[in-house]
């Protein structure tokens, strides 16, 4: 009687142990992984949110008139109508008249990627500025010279020459055509 006695309490022991401790104690590892991978979080979480406060006094620490320069070297939005508008103005500043302009920016193709670069990659984007001036030469050089001196970054990608249409007469309208990139910054946040 004793040895069955103690039998069923082996019994009920492994039984208790297998049916109740087992499942709970599974239950914990899996709660300390988890506890484990969110501390790595909540530390990451902590890293950035020094970091973003160190950028944020960085920032604070300019001028005004340096941050401003810096938002036109390149903007924060692609505004097709505020760059055609700037480079009106440094043509008009040479005499040179735009008579054609149109600005694209890097458009999605069917396959999902973009026209020159990969979005998943790039924190910017390009705008191209098609556009035709017209005037004489010495006009235009000062034009490419007020190009080279704005702040703002341009890549001139094309530049075709027509020459006076009054046959070659001294003075007269050339016509300029241009492609010119330049580039804004994406919100990837």
């Amino acid at each position: 009687m004793k040895n069955i006695f103690s039998i069923i309490i082996i019994v009920v022991s492994l039984a208790t142990f297998g049916l109740v401790v087992k499942p709970q104690y599974s239950q914990i590892k899996e709660m300390q992984t988890t506890d484990n991978e969110l501390e790595s979080v909540l530390d990451n979480a902590r890293t950035l949110q020094s970091l973003r406060d160190s950028l944020l006094e960085k920032r604070k620490s300019l001028a005004n008139a340096d941050i401003s320069r810096l938002e036109k070297l390149i903007p924060e939005s692609a505004d097709n109508v505020k760059l055609i508008l700037e480079f009106e103005q440094i043509a008009a500043q040479n005499n040179l008249e735009i008579q054609t302009a149109s600005a694209t920016k890097d458009e999605y193709d069917e396959s999902g990627t973009t026209q020159g670069f990969d979005v998943e990659s790039k924190d910017y984007g390009i705008i191209t500025l098609d556009f035709t001036l017209s005037g004489g030469y010495t006009e235009f050089i000062a034009f490419l010279s007020g190009l080279e001196k704005n702040i703002r970054i341009t890549d001139l990608q094309t530049l075709s020459i027509s020459p006076p249409s009054q046959g070659g007469s001294i003075g007269g309208q050339y016509q300029y055509n241009m492609s010119i990139d330049t580039y804004w910054l994406k919100d990837n946040i």
